[in-house]
């Protein structure tokens, strides 16, 4: 394999010019036996057998034709006990369960499957009438039910899911499925998906077979696909990575998420590596942070990719043995970022680590998304490859959906004549804070003004471009979420639209409500519940010089109600593109020449909600 993963985090030639903290100073570590342990990792799963269970490794060293006797016994539908899945489990009528495979939901069951019941989003009635009718062989929950079907009862069905997942896939590999690739964790407040991608491009190209689940796309290494399922359950995910384990991937990338981080819901997945995104802010709540919690996932001899800015999480390494990487955009780091210039949405920047460094350029997300290229190329860095492969291969990666994407017309006339457009996902305050502040950085670095080449559009007047914002809330967020929405479209944006996603139009007043309880000025808002005529009056009000940011409003339950969400707003804003530019055009007067000056009274153009 060219410029092998290295895992072990063999830094020899790179730790001359790093500060990783090593973890005992007394006892240094070989960098010879080191360096060796990624390839044994993706050669040889069972030789990585030290790190399971003495029940497992005792089971491993027997014979293979166990584990090739427990898959036939899966493959043939042979029923497996709960009580040798979950020994603490309790139950209810009855002492055991034994099924043949979880149903996707009580709707999909068939005979002899396990049902599960998660509390707040599956109806009692109807779960347990469906069950019953199916011949489901029990139900997994949390709270007793009044059904004649037994039941077990567990503290979280979704982390009990996740366990049973695991076992069942040791019993059947005779492994965990995080320990026969390299797999590296993601975490953070914003720019997870962004970081994981550009990171699967950058070890792509090593080459290896990488695989990645986030909410934008799942890929075993071999597909990529748009999944219908959501990705909140690990159950899910532990089997992604054993599917991406038999596809011959070579590493799997994971999108973590917070809350489950806090519930324990990743306790059957162990890390290589972590990288930390993002600048975590301080927390109100109890509890650990989902970046502690995430740390505790990091193998002994894992790695950790921190930003050197984000002060909290290198605060937490304090007291942690493992080693860590700084990433950091204009500042000092082990891996720096330097900007050189960002015009018209390029990023020019310089990477550098140590004595070595190499140039890029990236069109990823309008030239905003530093940070996440900072964070991929750290990964690059710590797995012993060069520079300039890493810069190549960011380079390659030129946009992505709902990422601070940039929405233009195919035709040059239509997009100089029309307002620029972007799209973003939001979902957070400071994911809201942090596109705002960046196109707002990019209106003021704009360089001087040209004359514009289609005839149709007139150069721009001494008006200032102004930044339009179309923001979307939703019934998801809460009232001191919806009130920091508040005062930062009252800061940051000089035009304001506020509007909710489409399954929310019913709770639209109560939700700007609480929106302009964090705004002084309440008249400096418009209110639109329907979110595409929200953008059409903003995009019609615009100039061709002013910038319209739109907000949200995607459905971010699966990656493709996420995707489809995204592509109709996209067509919405190109469609707008070429009406705005249509509008501009002069009007021919009746029974004149094309050249002839028009004697009519232009008109204002008047948004009717109705039309």
């Amino acid at each position: 394999m060219h410029h092998s993963i290295n895992r072990s985090i063999e830094f020899s030639s790179n730790q001359a010019h790093t500060h990783w903290a090593a973890p005992n100073q007394s006892q240094p570590a070989s960098h010879t036996d080191n360096a060796t342990k990624t390839l044994e990792k993706v050669a040889d799963p069972v030789s990585r057998s030290g790190r399971l269970s003495e029940s497992d490794t005792n089971r491993l060293a027997g014979s293979s034709i166990d584990a090739d006797q427990s898959a036939s016994r899966c493959d043939e539908g042979q029923p497996v006990s709960i009580s040798s899945l979950l020994p603490n489990a309790r139950f209810f009528s009855g002492s055991d369960i034994e099924f043949v495979s979880i149903a996707e939901s009580a709707e999909q069951c068939t005979p002899g499957q396990l049902v599960v019941y998660r509390i707040g989003v599956d109806c009692p009635v109807e779960l347990i009438s469906q069950a019953l009718a199916r011949g489901a062989a029990g139900i997994l929950t949390e709270q007793i039910l009044p059904a004649p079907l037994p039941q077990c009862i567990v503290p979280d069905t979704e982390r009990a899911m996740a366990e049973i997942t695991a076992k069942r896939l040791v019993d059947e590999t005779g492994s965990r499925p995080d320990q026969r690739l390299l797999t590296i964790g993601i975490v953070g407040e914003s720019g997870k998906t962004t970081t994981a991608l550009t990171l699967a491009q950058v070890l792509r190209d090593i080459p290896c077979r990488v695989a990645y689940q986030t909410d934008l796309a799942q890929s075993d290494g071999v597909t990529t696909e748009a999944s219908e399922l959501s990705l909140d359950g690990a159950a899910d995910m532990i089997q992604g990575i054993s599917d991406a384990a038999d596809a011959g991937a070579a590493v799997t990338i994971l999108e973590l998420d917070a809350h489950m981080l806090q519930c324990g819901g990743y306790d059957q997945i162990g890390l290589d590596m972590l990288v930390i995104v993002g600048h975590n802010a301080a927390r109100s709540d109890f509890g650990p942070s989902p970046v502690d919690c995430a740390l505790e996932r990091v193998e002994s001899d894992g790695i950790v990719i921190v930003s050197t800015e984000d002060r909290r999480s290198l605060k937490a390494f304090e007291s942690s043995t493992h080693r860590y990487v700084t990433y950091g955009v204009d500042v000092d780091a082990d891996v720096e970022l330097k900007t050189i210039d960002l015009v018209d949405g390029v990023l020019t920047a310089m990477l550098r680590h140590g004595d070595r460094s190499a140039m890029l350029e990236s069109l990823l997300g309008q030239g905003t998304l530093a940070d996440a290229i900072a964070a991929a190329a750290a990964v690059g860095v710590a797995t012993d490859n060069p520079l300039v492969q890493i810069a190549e291969s960011v380079s390659k990666l030129r946009e992505l959906p709902g990422r601070c994407q940039k929405v233009a017309a195919a035709d040059w006339n239509v997009t100089q004549a029309a307002p620029l457009m972007v799209l973003d996902i939001a979902g957070t305050p400071r994911r809201v804070s942090f596109v705002l502040d960046a196109i707002r950085q990019q209106m003021a670095s704009v360089g001087p003004e040209c004359l514009p080449m289609n005839a149709n559009v007139k150069a721009m007047s001494a008006r200032r471009a102004k930044m339009w914002c179309v923001l979307a809330v939703s019934d998801t967020d809460d009232a001191e979420t919806l009130a920091q929405y508040g005062r930062l479209l009252e800061a940051m944006p000089d035009q304001v639209v506020l509007t909710c996603d489409p399954n929310s139009k019913e709770k639209f007043l109560s939700l700007s409500h609480n929106v302009l309880d964090g705004v002084q000025d309440i008249a400096s808002m418009r209110l639109v519940a329907d979110q595409e005529r929200a953008i059409t009056w903003a995009t019609q009000c615009a100039n061709s010089s002013d910038t319209v940011v739109v907000l949200g409003g995607v459905d971010r339950r699966s990656a493709r109600s996420q995707r489809e969400d995204l592509q109709r707003l996209e067509e919405l804003m190109k469609r707008l593109q070429h009406e705005s530019a249509d509008a501009s055009a002069p009007v021919k007067p009746a029974g004149g020449s094309a050249s002839a000056p028009s004697t009519q009274t232009p008109h204002l153009k008047v948004f009717n909600p109705e039309g």
